[in-house]
């Protein structure tokens, strides 16, 4: 037998008419594998918001991070990334599967268990979030907030989990089978535009971008208007001591200038349009 919020999922795929969640909608602190997402939760937390108990040392909320897991490879399958419906006969009413939705309704009860007030102001840091945004969207709505790094240093980290694990669902064949710098930043060119895209289009005022070398660079002003977007109550001046003891910018920002130029002009040639849209000129 379900109940509670997944009583109202398991509705609203059938058609039926659904009420209000009984809490406010979550902030998702998202972006491509090694953006620098940490810094946004720790600060997030520290203004009194939860964003879960069950968490990894990044801070990435585990039980949401299972469930991509257990999930997210069908989803890029069955649907284009940015979450047009899919095609196919196990679908929900919103173009995933029902099983789908039913298992993340228990997910986000898993994670909110421990908030002794269900009206308190609560969300999740998983950056891979960034692959399901409209599912998120969809299902339960958010206040969306997408870091990006520039997508030169990206290509040259040795994070790239979440490229190697999803690049082969996301690149086309010739992407894919390129050097890793190159596969690199197509893969954070796709994903970054297409939550930029979303964003900009179906969240409007309920979604902030903010750059990871904007935030080190100001960590005062960034936690302020971070405070801002999510209406947090936090005094402004103890979370800019708290953001400035905090932020600690990395000491790989830059490093993309260090490699061949050659190399370099072929990653301009693939990311040109968002490293200009992201303000890396």
């Amino acid at each position: 037998m379900v109940t509670g919020l997944l009583q109202r999922t398991v509705e609203r795929l059938r058609g039926a008419q659904v009420p209000e969640l009984p809490y406010p909608q979550p902030v998702v602190i998202f972006g491509t594998g090694g953006s620098g997402t940490r810094a946004l939760q720790m600060l997030t937390d520290d203004s009194g918001y939860y964003l879960g108990t069950n968490l990894n040392r990044a801070g990435d909320a585990l039980d949401i991070g299972h469930f991509m897991r257990r999930w997210l490879d069908r989803y890029l399958g069955k649907t284009d990334w940015i979450g047009e419906m899919a095609r196919g006969s196990e679908r929900g009413e919103f173009g995933y599967p029902l099983a789908m939705a039913e298992d993340f309704a228990r997910t986000l009860e898993d994670h909110r268990h421990a908030i002794a007030d269900p009206q308190a102001p609560w969300g999740w840091k998983a950056p891979r979030t960034i692959l399901i945004l409209p599912f998120v969207h969809e299902f339960v709505g958010l206040r969306a907030i997408h870091l990006v790094r520039d997508g030169r240093d990206m290509a040259y980290s040795r994070n790239q989990k979440q490229m190697r694990r999803h690049a082969p669902q996301l690149l086309d064949e010739q992407r894919n089978e390129a050097p890793q710098p190159m596969r690199s930043i197509a893969f954070w060119t796709r994903v970054n535009m297409a939550a930029a895209r979303y964003g900009e289009r179906e969240l409007g005022d309920n979604y902030l971008r903010m750059r990871y070398e904007d935030v080190c660079a100001d960590p005062s002003g960034a936690v302020v208007e971070l405070l801002d977007f999510i209406d947090s109550p936090a005094p402004r001046e103890s979370m800019q001591r708290i953001a400035a003891e905090k932020v600690r910018p990395s000491t790989s920002i830059g490093r993309w200038r260090e490699h061949d130029r050659a190399e370099l002009d072929t990653l301009h040639e693939i990311a040109g349009e968002a490293l200009r849209k992201f303000g890396y000129e």
